[in-house]
């Protein structure tokens, strides 16, 4: 009897967005001054190895609560001359 498995989970990668550097953004949710930008592509894995991106975006993430927000064209602008924006 031969027996043929798959083990196929979802998996989400985070990396800092280098052209908009390190600026400490306003989380809504928990009131502290740590949300970062960052993209996120999110993958399908096969045995735990990411074989197939299918979304891409950019956001803002707390480090502390892990609340998201999405970021817009206009957002992205204002990180990238410094100035903070906050999750709503």
């Amino acid at each position: 009897m031969d027996f043929c498995f798959f083990l196929v989970g979802f998996k989400e990668f985070n990396k800092p967005l280098p052209d908009v550097g390190n600026v400490a953004c306003y989380c809504g949710h928990c009131h502290n001054q740590s949300a970062f930008p960052m993209r996120t592509i999110n993958c399908i894995t096969l045995f735990f190895i990411p074989v197939l991106p299918f979304y891409f975006h950019k956001r803002l993430r707390c480090n502390i609560c892990g609340t998201t927000g999405t970021l817009n064209q206009e957002a992205l602008e204002r990180l990238k001359q410094g100035q903070p924006v906050a999750i709503g």
